[in-house]
């Protein structure tokens, strides 16, 4: 029997991916929600349409990456907009049910792994079902006046949800590395490019939300009222990811949200999720922002 020099490549990545089940236990398998966010692209870099950044989330969930046959790969991943939206999450990285957001219009997507393969270029592969569930719902102006500082009343949310089947590829290491990646709690990458003619619900729900800045390390302290109550409200530090080139008009004058945009560039062309992810031990409990 021969084997080529790119089989022998193959079977040492597919090695490193399906070990020995003792060790797989002991790698980490919880998402840092804390520490990890989800970049969304639109269109493609041609002379017609140019890639365009539409949005940002932050990631939950639980990622099993090196694996053994009795407990396959697996990614299980939660994408929710920054801000008020952060409060979707429970510290487990899971959905909270039946939670809406203080958020005019948002999409939140859920990613759960059916099927996985080592790819002959070194790189895990994980096929499964993609949902956007999307959230409108109306400020109600005359709740509030402009002299009023509390909370904003909405209208009751009005909610669509759609799936279909999509393949994230864990672009950064390579599976060989995987191992090593997660003992040294480095980032990855997995990417997901999906044509919006297999998706067309995806384009017009992420177009049509607000993506507020993911906070990093957020530290808010009390503030600090002088003998005059010369209240300045709160100062926050941390480190904030936001939309890189946003772009585009506003068709809505509400507080919190900006309207359908229509990016200046054209974006026709497929949707891009790239997730860059942290895993921490199961020992330890994931970062949430306390909210």
């Amino acid at each position: 029997m021969r084997t080529s020099v790119a089989g022998w490549i193959l079977l040492a990545a597919a090695a490193a991916v399906f070990p020995s089940a003792g060790r797989a236990q002991d790698l980490p398998t919880q998402i840092d929600a804390g520490h990890s966010y989800a970049i969304i692209w639109m269109g493609r870099n041609t002379e017609t349409s140019v890639a365009v950044n539409t949005g940002v989330a932050q990631v939950g969930g639980t990622a099993n990456l090196v694996t053994n046959d009795a407990s396959p790969a697996a990614l299980e991943a939660n994408l929710v907009p920054g801000g008020d939206g952060a409060s979707l999450l429970t510290p487990q990285g899971t959905l909270r049910s039946g939670k809406i957001a203080a958020i005019a219009h948002y999409a939140v997507m859920s990613f759960h792994t059916t099927a996985t393969r080592l790819r002959r270029d070194g790189r895990l592969e994980l096929t499964g079902d993609l949902t956007v569930t999307h959230v409108t719902r109306d400020v109600i102006m005359g709740a509030w006046n402009w002299g009023y500082s509390g909370y904003t009343t909405y209208s009751d949310p009005v909610i669509k949800t759609a799936t279909r089947q999509v393949k994230f590829v864990v672009t950064t290491p390579h599976a060989e590395f995987l191992p090593d990646y997660l003992q040294e709690d480095k980032e990855i990458t997995a990417t997901a490019t999906i044509d919006a003619r297999d998706f067309p619900e995806l384009p017009n729900d992420i177009l049509d939300s607000n993506w507020p800045v993911v906070a990093q390390d957020e530290d808010c302290p009390p503030p600090i009222v002088g003998p005059r109550r010369d209240y300045n409200g709160v100062t926050c530090s941390g480190r904030g990811i936001g939309v890189v080139n946003p772009t585009g008009t506003a068709h809505s004058f509400s507080l919190d949200y900006s309207g359908m945009r229509h990016p200046v560039a054209p974006v026709d062309g497929p949707v891009t999720i790239v997730l860059h992810l942290r895993l921490v031990p199961a020992a330890r409990t994931a970062k949430l922002p306390a909210r």
